[in-house]
């Protein structure tokens, strides 16, 4: 098991608790979906998704859509073992990778993931295989995170991870050559205290980014920490922020560029 995966398994007993962050994106995403299905085009045979977690995306999909079979791949068993019921009654779940499982045969015609692909080496170009491996017609939706997500903790510590830019993520797609839609947002979520947004990162499985709050191991680290965050972070009512960064895409393959 891989350390992100264990970290995920950790987090598993608090996440949809912790999760508001996600389910704001997710909302997001789903909303942007259903402003791009018609209601006549909403019936798929096979939908995958990449990094399902707890089923937050997947079950407002499936209420969205009707949705013959389920594929749903996650890094971590104790988060797919949350997946709420689905109209298929028996969707596949793969604990491993999802990178790098091939779509190619698999007839998929649906592709969603939520805040899951930012995790990848090379997310563009995972998007760009998926792309050529799911079916001629297919729909793909997909939120991911731009260079200013966790901006507090990146300016707090001069590391995280490396994400590509808007203007990256509209190169990649107009190479594809299909239909799509791009937007960003930032989320400015107050949390009382820096403690808080600790506890949010550990909950949610985040809080192994690189050079982050894995950096604090003493009380004292942890008191420094918490000083600088409000010095820099306060808001007039007392509490902190952590900024979310996220990007959505649609890819519809039914239509060229």
């Amino acid at each position: 098991m891989t350390s992100l995966a264990r970290q995920f398994d950790r987090a598993a007993a608090h996440y949809n608790a912790a999760a508001e962050p996600q389910r704001l994106v997710i909302d997001r995403l789903v909303q942007l979906l259903d402003e791009h299905l018609p209601k006549a085009e909403r019936h798929f045979a096979h939908a995958f998704e990449m990094g399902t977690g707890s089923g937050l995306l997947t079950e407002r999909i499936d209420q969205l859509a009707q949705i013959n079979h389920w594929t749903l791949a996650d890094l971590s068993a104790a988060l797919l073992a949350q997946i709420p019921p689905l109209s298929d009654p028996a969707p596949e779940l793969l604990v491993g990778d999802a990178s790098a499982c091939s779509l190619e045969g698999r007839a998929i015609d649906l592709f969603v993931s939520s805040s899951a692909i930012q995790w990848l080496p090379d997310p563009r170009a995972y998007l760009q295989r998926v792309v050529r491996e799911v079916t001629p017609d297919a729909l793909l939706a997909v939120s991911t995170f731009g260079p200013d997500n966790l901006l507090e903790l990146r300016q707090l510590t001069g590391q995280g991870l490396d994400y590509p830019t808007l203007a990256d993520w509209r190169c990649t797609l107009e190479e594809l050559g299909y239909a799509y839609e791009l937007r960003s947002e930032q989320l400015v979520i107050p949390f009382a205290n820096p403690l808080a947004v600790l506890n949010h990162l550990r909950h949610t499985g985040t809080g192994m980014l690189p050079g982050a709050p894995q950096q604090i191991r003493t009380p004292r680290q942890l008191k420094l920490f918490m000083q600088k965050y409000i010095t820099n972070f306060a808001t007039k009512d007392g509490e902190v922020t952590l900024t979310f960064h996220p990007m959505y895409i649609i890819i519809n393959k039914r239509h060229q560029l």
